[in-house]
């Protein structure tokens, strides 16, 4: 009798597998007529595929599939890259646009080209989305009129999505060459967080990890992450990753509820990053290295360096509620550093008083001032931070 049963549940356990084999197979786009030369449009035949894409993972074998519009990628879609290369051939807003649930994307590269405003849009209502593994390079703003004053990113992820992991990726070259309307200087994001309008909600758990960030500018205004337009925690977690030549900063927060941990962050430049679109300040290399101007943000075990000088290199403003724990942050050595503080921390609103920081652990090189604040601080913890070469 044992045996009889144990005979059915092998027999059941089979059929599963077969009916999850036949409900999740794979599509290689070239069945569906790709060829992935780097000069036939490769656009309709990848989004027959794409549109088959439910329950199915989308194989790309090696080569540089070229498009002339973006791509479309819908719920329960598996794409694996096997170092392909999706490149933009003519202007266009997006190279990926992802809409749906339980979406991922691995080691693929996704080539701007210079021709397009974004690598991956990941739209409202997106959840359950992973992009592991992949190369995102080659942004600027396209000189199609509609597009070429909009802030450029690689990758952009709107209001009301969830669930949002980016790992092991490299994001690079992603460069401003127009203001944008509105604000008339220079912006570019490595990765851009924030609602695409009024209308959509706070943006959920979103993991950003492993990762590297380069050449993201010019100093205008190009920051690595940037998380804005939110006014409940996000639960935001930003870890492990890397970030050079990010020309003004690597990280800027104005939503609440985030965890900069474990990042490296290093000022590659030397006297030789300058702003474009209003006046230069030539005492610091870049801006900061982290801009926190929300509440509720931990800044935890970080090693910022490099040659060049940092204008500050924790910039805090207006913000309440702030950890700051056991960071190496230190100027370069070349840098103007006597005219720098290590952690500044401002207000400038009228009648908000701030509240609520420890800083502690962390070691401060080179710099005019370890702590510099010109506002009152209620619950204000400050100590063990070893200073090295500090003005006052």
């Amino acid at each position: 009798m044992v045996k009889k049963k144990l005979t059915i549940f092998a027999l059941l356990f089979v059929v599963l597998v077969i009916l999850v084999k036949l409900n999740f197979s794979v599509i290689n786009v070239k069945d569906y007529g790709a060829v992935g030369d780097g000069v036939v449009d490769d656009t309709k035949a990848i989004q027959r595929a794409l549109q088959q894409g439910a329950n199915h993972k989308i194989y790309f074998p090696e080569g540089e599939y070229k498009i002339t519009k973006e791509l479309h990628i819908g719920d329960h879609t598996e794409i694996d890259g096997k170092n392909a290369s999706i490149k933009a051939a003519s202007d266009m807003l997006t190279v990926f646009k992802i809409k749906g649930r339980n979406i991922s994307i691995d080691n693929l590269t996704i080539n701007g080209n210079f021709l397009s405003l974004r690598g991956l849009t990941i739209a409202n209502g997106s959840a359950d989305i992973e992009i592991t593994n992949s190369r995102i390079h080659n942004f600027t703003q396209p000189d199609d009129p509609e597009l070429n004053r909009l802030t450029v990113s690689a990758i952009r992820i709107e209001g009301g999505t969830k669930h949002i992991t980016l790992e092991k990726n490299k994001i690079q070259n992603v460069m401003a060459k127009n203001p944008v309307k509105g604000w008339d200087h220079l912006i570019a994001r490595g990765i851009l967080i924030s609602p695409a309008n009024a209308k959509q909600k706070t943006s959920k758990h979103i993991k950003i990890s492993n990762s590297t960030f380069t050449k993201i500018g010019p100093k205008d205004d190009g920051d690595g992450i940037v998380i804005q337009g939110f006014e409940e925690p996000v639960d935001a977690q930003i870890l492990n990753n890397t970030f050079h030549y990010n020309y003004k900063r690597a990280i800027k927060i104005q939503s609440p509820g985030v965890l900069i941990k474990e990042n490296k962050i290093y000022n590659g430049f030397d006297e030789n990053n300058y702003y474009t679109t209003y006046s230069s300040n030539r005492k610091y290399d870049m801006w900061a290295a982290i801009s926190v101007y929300a509440d509720n943000t931990t800044i935890e075990n970080n090693k910022i360096s490099g040659i060049g000088n940092f204008g500050r290199i924790i910039d805090i403003a207006n913000a309440s509620h702030i950890k700051i724990v056991g960071n190496h942050l230190e100027n370069g050595i070349k840098g103007n550093y006597k005219q720098s503080s290590i952690v500044a921390i401002t207000n400038n609103i009228s009648n908000h008083l701030l509240k609520d920081f420890t800083i502690s652990d962390n070691t401060f090189v080179n710099g005019k001032f370890g702590i510099y604040s010109n506002s009152q601080i209620t619950n204000f913890k400050v100590w063990d931070n070893k200073q090295i070469n500090i003005g006052g």
